[in-house]
């Protein structure tokens, strides 16, 4: 069983809003703190028993597993919102966001998803993007283990895509190449799914700087993950984008290819808006390549 002791301290310290400092006060120094939440150090006896005490709970607390993974409540939460995000429901998303800040019972970093998801709404219902990118800026934290990483990283692709959104493709270059570099630092992460959601969205800043061939390089690279783990997440996508960059290097029929595989793709998936799109779009390539 793997113990998360560190995650569960930092859980309940910020629960009852002691710093780090605060609660190494008269059991250890702040530094022992620091790499005690980071899993880099593990407590003795005597100090995870007097830590247990400042913090009010029995020392079979910090044994349990992580804090961020055992609320069932809230992973059905986040398979709610991540469904509504598909479906560009963001009135909904707002709705179940809201609601869920005022339950007195969630953790720090649940009221961060929360929030991060709260701006991402706020965003396409209104519009607001100087508003939204300050607020999910405020959200990022200091990296203290992986779940807090991901989560920063997650929150500088939102921004990046409202960046992109708003057709300022530097700013959101910039931001994805630094999310790709604060990823490749995590260790042993199982999130496919923001991997994915990265590549896909830094080859398409690419495309539409006029860099096909880096473009069509990350591409590939998220293809192979989806077919690595055997999903459907993004796979559709990233034909359709390597079709396309394909066709900007004048390599029409293996475009047309893939874009062919990306409508196959689509069907399974029953996107008619994008089934609808690739038809149209093929009629006229094929067109084109027959001239």
């Amino acid at each position: 069983m793997e113990l998360n002791i560190g995650a569960n301290i930092k859980k309940r310290r910020r629960e009852l809003g002691f710093t780090q400092q605060e609660l190494a006060s008269g059991i250890c120094t702040q530094a022992q703190i620091s790499n005690i939440e980071k899993g880099q150090l593990n407590p003795s006896c005597l100090v995870l028993f007097n830590i247990s005490q400042k913090l009010l709970v029995d020392m079979n607390y910090f044994f349990g597993s992580s804090p961020e993974k055992n609320n069932g409540h809230f992973n059905e939460i986040k398979n709610m919102i991540n469904q509504l995000k598909e479906q560009r429901n963001y009135a909904s998303i707002k709705y179940i966001a809201e609601n869920e800040l005022q339950q007195n019972t969630i953790t720090s970093y649940e009221q961060r998803y929360l929030q991060w998801h709260q701006a991402i709404s706020d965003y396409y219902l209104s519009n607001r993007l100087e508003e939204s990118v300050q607020f999910l800026k405020e959200l990022i934290v200091e990296d203290e283990n992986d779940d807090d990483i991901l989560l920063n990283i997650n929150i500088q692709i939102s921004i990046a895509i409202m960046y992109q959104e708003e057709r300022n493709y530097e700013s959101a270059l910039r931001l994805y190449e630094q999310a790709l570099d604060e990823l490749n630092k995590v260790k042993g992460f199982d999130d496919f799914y923001t991997e994915l959601k990265l590549l896909f969205g830094l080859s398409q800043t690419l495309t539409y700087l006029g860099k096909y061939n880096d473009s069509k390089r990350y591409c590939l690279k998220a293809v192979s993950i989806c077919t690595n783990k055997n999903t459907l997440h993004f796979l559709p996508d990233c034909y359709y984008q390597l079709g396309n960059n394909l066709i900007k290097l004048n390599q029409i029929e293996d475009g047309i290819k893939y874009i062919q595989i990306a409508l196959t793709l689509f069907k399974i998936k029953e996107n008619t808006t994008m089934v609808n799109t690739l038809n149209e779009k093929l009629e006229s390539l094929v067109e084109i390549n027959n001239k």
